[in-house]
Protein backbone atom coordinates (compact mmCIF):
# COMPACT_ATOMS: atom_id res chain seq x y z
CA UNK A 1 0.00 0.00 0.00
CA UNK A 2 1.99 3.10 -1.09
CA UNK A 3 1.09 6.29 0.76
CA UNK A 4 -0.30 8.37 -2.23
CA UNK A 5 -3.78 6.49 -1.62
CA UNK A 6 -4.37 8.64 1.40
CA UNK A 7 -6.98 11.65 1.38
CA UNK A 8 -5.20 14.55 -0.22
CA UNK A 9 -3.53 16.90 1.53
CA UNK A 10 -2.65 14.55 4.02
CA UNK A 11 1.20 14.13 4.69
CA UNK A 12 3.12 11.01 3.05
CA UNK A 13 4.02 8.97 5.60
CA UNK A 14 7.07 6.76 4.87
CA UNK A 15 6.10 4.37 8.06
CA UNK A 16 3.04 3.34 6.24
CA UNK A 17 4.36 2.26 2.79
CA UNK A 18 4.43 -1.54 4.23
CA UNK A 19 1.68 -1.46 5.54
CA UNK A 20 -1.52 -3.55 5.38
CA UNK A 21 -5.00 -1.85 5.59
CA UNK A 22 -6.82 -1.81 8.56
CA UNK A 23 -3.38 -2.06 10.49
CA UNK A 24 -2.02 1.75 9.93
CA UNK A 25 -2.76 3.43 13.59
CA UNK A 26 -1.08 -0.07 15.45
CA UNK A 27 1.80 0.27 13.16
CA UNK A 28 2.11 4.05 13.68
CA UNK A 29 2.27 4.06 17.63
CA UNK A 30 3.09 0.00 18.98
CA UNK A 31 6.25 -1.82 18.32
CA UNK A 32 7.81 -5.17 19.04
CA UNK A 33 9.81 -5.18 22.07
CA UNK A 34 13.38 -6.19 21.81
CA UNK A 35 15.70 -6.82 24.79
CA UNK A 36 19.44 -7.33 23.69
CA UNK A 37 21.79 -9.88 24.70
CA UNK A 38 25.02 -7.94 24.24
CA UNK A 39 26.76 -6.10 26.98
CA UNK A 40 25.66 -2.32 27.05
CA UNK A 41 27.74 -0.11 24.90
CA UNK A 42 28.55 -3.26 22.31
CA UNK A 43 30.39 -0.85 19.65
CA UNK A 44 29.89 -4.01 17.00
CA UNK A 45 26.14 -4.41 17.71
CA UNK A 46 25.88 -0.42 17.39
CA UNK A 47 26.98 -0.54 14.05
CA UNK A 48 25.12 -3.75 13.14
CA UNK A 49 21.76 -1.80 14.19
CA UNK A 50 22.22 1.30 12.48
CA UNK A 51 22.79 -0.78 9.07
CA UNK A 52 20.00 -2.91 9.71
CA UNK A 53 17.62 -0.02 9.80
CA UNK A 54 19.71 1.90 6.29
CA UNK A 55 17.84 1.36 3.05
CA UNK A 56 20.90 1.89 1.17
CA UNK A 57 22.37 -1.34 2.88
CA UNK A 58 19.83 -3.23 0.86
CA UNK A 59 20.60 -0.97 -2.36
CA UNK A 60 18.34 -1.54 -5.57
CA UNK A 61 14.62 -1.50 -5.73
CA UNK A 62 14.74 -1.99 -1.89
CA UNK A 63 16.66 1.48 -1.14
CA UNK A 64 14.95 3.56 -3.85
CA UNK A 65 11.89 2.46 -1.71
CA UNK A 66 12.95 3.24 1.41
CA UNK A 67 13.08 -0.30 2.64
CA UNK A 68 15.74 -1.62 4.65
CA UNK A 69 16.42 -4.74 7.12
CA UNK A 70 13.76 -3.59 9.68
CA UNK A 71 10.82 -2.97 7.26
CA UNK A 72 10.24 -6.54 7.63
CA UNK A 73 11.95 -7.29 10.82
CA UNK A 74 11.11 -4.08 13.20
CA UNK A 75 13.43 -3.97 16.42
CA UNK A 76 14.67 -7.10 14.55
CA UNK A 77 11.40 -8.95 15.46
CA UNK A 78 8.73 -9.69 13.44
CA UNK A 79 6.73 -6.75 11.78
CA UNK A 80 3.35 -8.32 11.73
CA UNK A 81 1.59 -5.48 9.69
CA UNK A 82 4.09 -5.70 6.97
CA UNK A 83 2.10 -6.45 3.29
CA UNK A 84 3.37 -6.05 0.03
CA UNK A 85 1.45 -6.64 -3.26
CA UNK A 86 2.70 -9.26 -5.28
CA UNK A 87 4.84 -10.55 -2.30
CA UNK A 88 2.69 -10.88 0.95
CA UNK A 89 -0.34 -13.11 0.93
CA UNK A 90 -1.58 -11.14 4.21
CA UNK A 91 -0.57 -9.15 7.07
CA UNK A 92 3.14 -10.11 8.30
CA UNK A 93 4.15 -12.20 5.03
CA UNK A 94 6.68 -12.04 2.35
CA UNK A 95 8.11 -14.12 -0.34
CA UNK A 96 11.78 -14.28 -0.37
CA UNK A 97 11.58 -16.02 -3.40
CA UNK A 98 9.82 -12.88 -5.45
CA UNK A 99 11.49 -11.39 -8.27
CA UNK A 100 10.16 -8.27 -6.91
CA UNK A 101 13.77 -6.87 -5.59
CA UNK A 102 16.34 -9.55 -7.47
CA UNK A 103 15.96 -12.09 -9.98
CA UNK A 104 18.65 -13.80 -8.87
CA UNK A 105 16.58 -16.29 -6.22
CA UNK A 106 13.03 -16.27 -7.94
CA UNK A 107 11.42 -19.27 -8.44
CA UNK A 108 8.40 -18.68 -10.05
CA UNK A 109 6.16 -19.44 -7.76
CA UNK A 110 3.91 -17.28 -5.47
CA UNK A 111 4.98 -18.58 -2.31
CA UNK A 112 5.09 -16.27 0.57
CA UNK A 113 5.34 -17.27 4.14
CA UNK A 114 5.54 -15.47 7.63
CA UNK A 115 8.21 -13.09 8.75
CA UNK A 116 10.54 -15.00 10.85
CA UNK A 117 11.71 -13.45 14.57
CA UNK A 118 14.86 -12.88 15.31
CA UNK A 119 14.85 -13.34 17.86
CA UNK A 120 14.71 -17.02 17.50
CA UNK A 121 17.39 -18.85 15.63
CA UNK A 122 15.47 -21.90 13.46
CA UNK A 123 17.17 -22.52 10.18
CA UNK A 124 20.95 -20.95 10.29
CA UNK A 125 23.60 -21.41 13.20
CA UNK A 126 24.05 -18.40 15.20
CA UNK A 127 27.68 -19.79 16.30
CA UNK A 128 30.36 -16.88 15.47
CA UNK A 129 32.83 -19.90 14.81
CA UNK A 130 30.92 -21.23 12.02
CA UNK A 131 30.34 -18.11 9.82
CA UNK A 132 26.84 -19.76 8.54
CA UNK A 133 24.92 -16.36 9.79
CA UNK A 134 27.62 -13.66 7.71
CA UNK A 135 27.45 -16.22 4.66
CA UNK A 136 23.09 -15.84 4.91
CA UNK A 137 23.70 -12.28 5.60
CA UNK A 138 25.53 -11.33 2.82
CA UNK A 139 23.25 -13.63 0.03
CA UNK A 140 20.22 -11.88 1.29
CA UNK A 141 21.85 -8.66 0.69
CA UNK A 142 23.39 -9.42 -2.91
CA UNK A 143 21.16 -11.92 -3.91
CA UNK A 144 17.52 -11.52 -2.83
CA UNK A 145 17.98 -7.42 -2.78
CA UNK A 146 20.77 -7.05 -5.53
CA UNK A 147 22.80 -4.76 -2.98
CA UNK A 148 26.21 -4.27 -3.27
CA UNK A 149 29.07 -6.46 -1.97
CA UNK A 150 28.99 -5.79 1.93
CA UNK A 151 32.57 -5.29 3.55
CA UNK A 152 33.51 -7.96 6.02
CA UNK A 153 33.31 -5.09 8.86
CA UNK A 154 29.11 -4.61 8.00
CA UNK A 155 28.72 -8.53 7.53
CA UNK A 156 30.20 -8.98 10.66
CA UNK A 157 28.68 -5.99 12.62
CA UNK A 158 25.11 -7.03 11.29
CA UNK A 159 25.62 -10.39 12.24
CA UNK A 160 26.92 -9.48 15.85
CA UNK A 161 23.43 -7.30 15.79
CA UNK A 162 21.14 -10.35 14.95
CA UNK A 163 22.95 -12.68 17.33
CA UNK A 164 21.84 -10.05 20.07
CA UNK A 165 18.28 -9.63 19.50
CA UNK A 166 16.03 -11.55 22.57
CA UNK A 167 12.69 -10.99 23.41
CA UNK A 168 11.86 -9.45 26.72
CA UNK A 169 9.30 -11.95 28.50
CA UNK A 170 5.85 -10.70 28.74
CA UNK A 171 6.71 -7.40 27.41
CA UNK A 172 6.30 -8.11 23.37
CA UNK A 173 5.33 -4.67 22.84
CA UNK A 174 6.18 -1.18 23.46
CA UNK A 175 5.22 2.08 22.38
CA UNK A 176 6.49 3.74 19.11
CA UNK A 177 7.81 7.03 20.70
CA UNK A 178 10.40 9.96 18.92
CA UNK A 179 12.90 8.50 21.23
CA UNK A 180 13.18 5.57 18.79
CA UNK A 181 14.17 7.44 15.88
CA UNK A 182 15.88 10.06 17.58
CA UNK A 183 18.29 6.90 18.64
CA UNK A 184 18.50 5.93 15.63
CA UNK A 185 20.15 9.04 13.98
CA UNK A 186 22.44 8.99 17.06
CA UNK A 187 23.43 5.57 16.76
CA UNK A 188 23.79 5.75 12.43
CA UNK A 189 26.52 8.76 12.92
CA UNK A 190 28.59 7.21 15.51
CA UNK A 191 28.56 4.15 13.51
CA UNK A 192 29.84 6.37 10.74
CA UNK A 193 32.52 7.64 12.60
CA UNK A 194 33.83 4.30 13.88
CA UNK A 195 33.60 2.81 10.08
CA UNK A 196 35.19 5.94 8.73
CA UNK A 197 38.23 5.14 11.43
CA UNK A 198 38.64 1.71 10.94
CA UNK A 199 38.86 2.54 7.30
CA UNK A 200 35.51 1.62 5.59
CA UNK A 201 34.35 4.85 4.31
CA UNK A 202 32.01 3.31 1.39
CA UNK A 203 30.01 1.60 4.67
CA UNK A 204 30.39 4.93 6.75
CA UNK A 205 28.23 6.37 3.90
CA UNK A 206 25.73 3.55 4.13
CA UNK A 207 25.28 4.94 7.73
CA UNK A 208 25.08 8.23 7.25
CA UNK A 209 22.60 7.85 4.86
CA UNK A 210 20.63 5.55 7.81
CA UNK A 211 20.78 8.66 9.60
CA UNK A 212 19.36 11.17 7.30
CA UNK A 213 16.30 8.20 6.95
CA UNK A 214 15.55 8.68 10.15
CA UNK A 215 15.58 12.28 9.99
CA UNK A 216 13.59 12.20 7.16
CA UNK A 217 10.66 9.91 9.27
CA UNK A 218 11.18 12.43 11.76
CA UNK A 219 10.30 15.13 9.71
CA UNK A 220 6.95 13.61 8.57
CA UNK A 221 5.31 13.07 11.92
CA UNK A 222 6.28 16.87 12.39
CA UNK A 223 3.17 17.52 9.82
CA UNK A 224 0.90 19.59 11.95
CA UNK A 225 0.21 22.94 11.95
CA UNK A 226 2.53 25.33 14.24
CA UNK A 227 4.99 22.43 13.46
CA UNK A 228 7.37 24.70 10.19
CA UNK A 229 9.89 25.43 12.70
CA UNK A 230 10.72 22.05 13.05
CA UNK A 231 10.67 21.06 9.71
CA UNK A 232 12.93 23.60 8.51
CA UNK A 233 15.60 22.58 11.28
CA UNK A 234 15.15 19.16 10.33
CA UNK A 235 15.45 19.50 7.03
CA UNK A 236 18.70 21.36 7.78
CA UNK A 237 20.27 18.85 9.76
CA UNK A 238 19.54 16.85 6.37
CA UNK A 239 21.37 18.51 4.54
CA UNK A 240 24.22 19.31 6.46
CA UNK A 241 24.59 15.71 6.64
CA UNK A 242 24.34 14.73 2.73
CA UNK A 243 27.61 15.79 1.49
CA UNK A 244 29.19 12.99 4.08
CA UNK A 245 26.20 10.10 2.75
CA UNK A 246 28.04 10.44 -0.47
CA UNK A 247 30.91 10.99 0.27
CA UNK A 248 33.95 7.94 0.00
CA UNK A 249 35.64 9.18 3.08
CA UNK A 250 33.40 10.71 5.81
CA UNK A 251 34.91 13.37 7.63
CA UNK A 252 35.20 11.82 11.87
CA UNK A 253 35.39 15.35 13.27
CA UNK A 254 32.78 16.50 10.74
CA UNK A 255 30.46 14.02 11.94
CA UNK A 256 31.29 14.59 15.19
CA UNK A 257 30.12 18.65 15.04
CA UNK A 258 27.22 17.49 13.46
CA UNK A 259 26.01 15.24 15.87
CA UNK A 260 27.42 17.55 19.29
CA UNK A 261 25.17 20.39 17.03
CA UNK A 262 22.12 18.20 16.98
CA UNK A 263 21.85 16.87 20.44
CA UNK A 264 22.24 20.49 21.73
CA UNK A 265 20.23 21.86 19.44
CA UNK A 266 17.59 20.10 17.73
CA UNK A 267 17.36 16.99 20.35
CA UNK A 268 15.14 19.06 22.73
CA UNK A 269 13.13 21.35 20.11
CA UNK A 270 11.79 17.87 19.08
CA UNK A 271 11.20 16.87 22.38
CA UNK A 272 9.06 19.69 23.56
CA UNK A 273 7.26 19.63 20.21
CA UNK A 274 6.19 16.05 20.28
CA UNK A 275 3.10 16.05 22.05
CA UNK A 276 1.99 18.07 18.99
CA UNK A 277 3.05 15.62 16.40
CA UNK A 278 1.93 12.41 14.88
CA UNK A 279 4.41 10.54 17.39
CA UNK A 280 1.43 11.09 19.71
CA UNK A 281 -1.01 8.80 20.18
CA UNK A 282 -4.45 10.02 19.81
CA UNK A 283 -3.22 12.99 17.11
CA UNK A 284 -1.92 9.77 15.34
CA UNK A 285 -5.32 7.83 15.26
CA UNK A 286 -7.01 10.56 14.64
CA UNK A 287 -5.00 10.93 11.27
CA UNK A 288 -5.15 7.31 10.16
CA UNK A 289 -9.58 8.31 10.44
CA UNK A 290 -9.32 11.54 8.73
CA UNK A 291 -7.19 10.00 5.91
CA UNK A 292 -7.88 6.71 5.34
CA UNK A 293 -8.49 5.90 2.32
CA UNK A 294 -12.21 5.07 0.91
Amino acid sequence: MATSAWGAGAPALSALIWIAPGHEAAALTRQPAMCSRAAAGDAQVMIGEALFNAPMLLGGQAARADMSCASCHSNGRRNPHFQLDGVSAGPGTADVSSSFFSPARANGRFDPKPIPDLAYPVKVSRDPASGALERFLRGLIVEEFSGREPSPAALSALAAYVRAIGDCGAEQEKPRRLADQIALVRLSVMAAERLAAAGDPETAAIAVAGARHQLGLINERYAGQGLARERDRLLAASRALQPAAGSRAPAQAELRRWLTGFERNLMPMLARSEVRSLYDDARAGLWVSRNRPE
